[in-house]
């Protein structure tokens, strides 16, 4: 994966981590992290309180993290999920294609 790449990821989920810490309320947490040769995924899970994607997206001044996380994985290619709802938790998950690299 070029540094390019493994910089988004890093980025992605520590500000997926952050809104953990800030946000959810969450009592539990789970990273996780596979690849293969063809792609990297990263998916990050909490049972906290959960959110209205739609309304905090038309709140830009306070999604500022959510917005930077997707604008990271549009320049790197990837495709960024965010799935929540009150009262359900949040899950963030990454998938990158991986390119074909002469090793």
């Amino acid at each position: 994966m070029p540094d390019s790449q493994a910089t988004a990821v890093f980025r992605i989920a520590q500000e997926s981590l952050t809104n953990v810490a800030r946000h959810s309320g969450a009592s539990h947490v789970m990273l996780t992290l596979s690849a293969s040769d063809a792609s990297f995924d990263l998916q990050i899970r909490d049972d906290g309180c959960g959110f209205h994607i739609n309304a905090a997206s038309a709140k830009r001044r306070h999604s500022y993290g959510l917005l930077g996380m997707t604008e990271r994985a549009r320049l790197i290619g990837a495709e960024l999920s965010i799935e929540s709802s009150p009262g359900t938790g949040t899950a963030v998950s990454l998938h990158i294609p991986l390119l074909d690299v002469v090793r």
